[in-house]
């Protein structure tokens, strides 16, 4: 004798509901921006110098990059010293900008580093030089170095 089973399932030949999957695409959308950040980076070829520690902030700012020939560009156009002087002050009133970040060049003189620093602050902006990670071996240099 043969035993026979019977089921109740049906086959379904409607469209699947895409409801579900558009929740999750959204929810990982929302996740991705809210944990990404955007930094604005010019196309003026810098070597950034490598640090042992990091910095995220997200705030209206400035990017001026000191090239390693000590050459300064702001937004892509190189510039001398008294038209960025000016620039910045424009773009302090313009957009309500409050920092500025500095991306020079690890060959570019500490002087240029310096002054750019302090025509920022004299200009009342926040400063920031921009940095990379360093790797573990260069970290545990950067631990020899630091005095006790």
């Amino acid at each position: 004798m043969k035993n026979r089973y019977q089921t109740n399932l049906k086959i379904f030949e409607g469209r699947p509901d895409l409801t579900p999957m558009i929740d999750v695409v959204f929810l990982l959308l929302i996740f991705f921006m809210l944990s990404s950040s955007f930094v604005q980076v010019s196309g003026i070829p810098v070597v950034l110098p490598k640090v042992g520690a990091s910095s995220n902030m997200s705030v209206d700012k400035l990017v001026v990059s000191i090239d390693k020939h000590n050459q300064l560009y702001f937004d892509g156009q190189l510039m001398d010293w008294n038209s960025l002087i000016e620039k910045l002050q424009q773009c302090k009133v313009e957009w309500s900008a409050n920092t500025v970040i500095i991306r020079a060049d690890r060959s570019a003189k500490y002087g240029s580093v310096v002054k750019m620093m302090s025509l920022a602050r004299s200009l009342g902006l926040n400063v920031y030089v921009a940095t990379v990670m360093a790797d573990k071996t260069t970290e545990k240099d950067f631990q020899d170095a630091v005095p006790e």
